[in-house]
């Protein structure tokens, strides 16, 4: 499969999103620094709380996070994903490393009920992929009832910039051992939603999946989150511990449920 092969869905069948991706999910993400994603996730953890002892994930993908993150526990851990392809290779890896994960799927818009936690986590433009503001203050409200007191939701979001400054990523392919793909992506500046292209080579057929993120500016998180129960604890730029403003291409947010433990935002 090439780049010349013709348009992306041309003679191609429909897959629904992390379907038949995920068995080569992890060689397509390979350039994606977990263990550094890791680190510093659990440096928010430990400045905003100190005490996290029980994790909830949700979009946990192939678990490549939440292997990552155990190395600072352990944990009592628990990571969802909505495709259950992707639930499979993660419980399949937590099986090889005889590392101490329990992944389950499950949407996040709809979370079934669970334990209350310490800390949740949705990460790597999770939350892009909810497309309406109201379903993210849903999300929210989910996220309150799924953590102790104190407890912490760390989450990031792509904003527009993300996606206008790098359109050297948008087009890429290559070869898993699961399929051959094209990758091809379009970022509509008018809706501000970006949409991914995967044309899948799998025994000899051809399939395509369409997945689409909304890049949402820093002001519209704001509001969401002023509207939530949760505490505004901190908005980081990228990587770092520098607050976020509207030139970020990456924000790192940490939201609490109540006041302990972390001092709010003024």
């Amino acid at each position: 499969m090439t780049r010349d092969d013709g348009p992306p869905t041309a003679g191609s069948r429909n897959a629904a999103p992390y379907t038949l991706l995920a068995e080569g999910y992890d060689t397509v993400m390979e350039h994606v620094d977990y263990e550094a994603w890791a680190d510093y996730v659990y440096a928010l953890l430990m400045e905003h709380h100190g005490a996290v002892r029980s994790i909830l994930e949700l979009g946990c993908g192939t678990g490549s996070l939440a292997l990552a993150l155990q190395a600072y526990g352990p944990f009592a851990y628990r990571g969802t994903d909505g495709s259950e392809a992707m639930v499979k290779v993660a419980q399949r890896k937590a099986r090889a490393a005889k590392i101490p994960v329990t992944f389950t799927p499950a949407d996040f818009r709809d979370l079934p009920p669970l334990p209350p936690v310490d800390a949740v986590l949705l990460l790597y433009d999770g939350l892009n992929y909810v497309l309406e503001p109201s379903e993210i203050a849903t999300l929210f409200e989910q996220v309150y009832r799924a953590l102790k007191p104190g407890g912490l939701f760390v989450f990031d979001q792509s904003t527009p910039l993300n996606s206008l400054n790098h359109p050297d990523g948008f087009d890429d392919a290559g070869r898993t051992e699961a399929f051959e793909y094209l990758r091809t992506s379009r970022y509509d500046p008018a809706t501000h939603l970006h949409t991914t292209l995967f044309r899948l080579g799998v025994d000899g057929q051809t399939f395509s999946e369409t997945h689409v993120q909304r890049a949402y500016e820093l002001a519209e998180i704001e509001y969401l989150v002023a509207h939530s129960p949760l505490v505004r604890v901190a908005a980081y730029d990228g990587f770092s511990l520098d607050p976020a403003d509207a030139s970020a291409e990456r924000i790192h947010w940490v939201l609490q449920k109540g006041q302990a433990g972390a001092s709010a935002e003024k």
